[in-house]
């Protein structure tokens, strides 16, 4: 990918940034990978491999800590802000008294999911249809729970069949955005 890029700088005449500084880089990894900053004994073992003096033979010095940070049960917590925030993930019902959901277990499910790198075709598939796969497991069931959230009212006296096409419009339209990138919301009152 670099050299696509490095091409198109210089067809631009522009030339490409200084490399990072060594603790400038470790900064933006950490933040980018798990959302944290490195610790201070972290800079210190790092800043150990690139300029100390067996620097010369530390030339992996960037790639274990790369592997390190992807290794961390951290990297799944920040990979899966963006989908938890896509799914509309949250503990509460999101009407009147908002009372709590006990749906923690689906946002441990997409944590664990990232950390052990499931595959993306299983990563929809479970959370659309989990509970039909044959024989399905905790995980694939747990998975399915992206369906149920949305919001819910529990209030007294709402109208059932207006809350129920309410919550299929609902989740039609975060499934178009969360596994088509498309807004969906037409759909509601047009085929």
């Amino acid at each position: 990918m670099d050299q696509f890029v490095l091409r198109k700088l210089e067809s631009l005449g522009l030339e490409p940034n200084q490399e990072a500084d060594p603790l400038v880089w470790l900064r933006r990894v950490h933040f980018a990978l798990i959302g944290l900053p490195p610790s201070v004994s972290e800079v210190r073992a790092f800043l150990a491999d690139v300029r100390g003096p067996l620097a010369d033979e530390s030339a992996d010095a960037y790639e274990k800590v790369v592997d390190q940070l992807l290794a961390s049960p951290h990297f799944g917590e920040r990979m899966a802000l963006p989908w938890l925030d896509i799914a509309r993930y949250a503990d509460t019902y999101g009407y009147q008294s908002d009372v709590g959901m006990r749906v923690w277990p689906y946002r441990d499910w997409v944590i664990q999911a990232f950390n052990d790198n499931l595959g993306y075709d299983q990563f929809l598939s479970w959370q659309i249809a989990g509970d039909l796969i044959p024989n399905a497991s905790v995980a694939q069931k747990t998975a399915t729970a992206f369906n149920r959230l949305h919001r819910q009212t529990n209030e007294g006296g709402s109208v059932e069949e207006e809350y129920r096409i309410e919550y299929a419009s609902d989740r039609m339209q975060t499934t178009g955005t969360a596994f088509m990138g498309l807004t969906m919301e037409c759909a509601r009152c047009h085929d």
